[in-house]
């Protein structure tokens, strides 16, 4: 017959086999989360460049159409425009002395952006004095 002895030495080597296995799967888990909210950060840093990007592309179709009409907007209070799978509130007031300052708020879904440009207009000249992004 197979004689088994009683050794404490496998306890002990279980435990350690435990513990490591215990270790790493809590490293596995960290790694994996610190992924997720990799992706996380990503796709909201994307879709804000998105909705920058929509604010820039209605600046620029608005500035094209006061171009073609320079009282464009002037006194129309605030004028919606859709552009691909977003939208932008166009706000257009009149400074005076030829200068209109234009603000435009991007929506795309839950992300928002904001600019504001200062034009002046010469003709049909458009001279831009500045164009920020603004804190939404």
């Amino acid at each position: 017959m197979l004689k088994i002895k009683n050794s404490k030495k496998g306890a002990a080597a279980l435990i350690s086999v435990l513990i490591i296995s215990a270790a790493a799967l809590i490293i596995a888990f960290s790694s994996s989360m610190l992924g997720l909210g990799e992706l996380d950060l990503g796709y909201t840093s994307q879709k804000s460049n998105e909705a920058l990007s929509l604010a820039d592309g209605c600046m620029e179709e608005i500035l094209r159409r006061i171009k073609l009409d320079t009282n464009y907007g002037v006194g129309a209070g605030e004028i919606s425009l859709t552009l691909g799978n977003g939208s932008c509130k166009i706000s257009i007031i009149d400074l005076g002395n030829n200068q209109r300052q234009i603000t435009i708020s991007s929506n795309i879904g839950k992300y928002n952006k904001k600019i504001a440009s200062q034009i002046l207009l010469t003709g049909n000249v458009i001279t831009i004095n500045f164009w920020e992004e603004l804190d939404t």
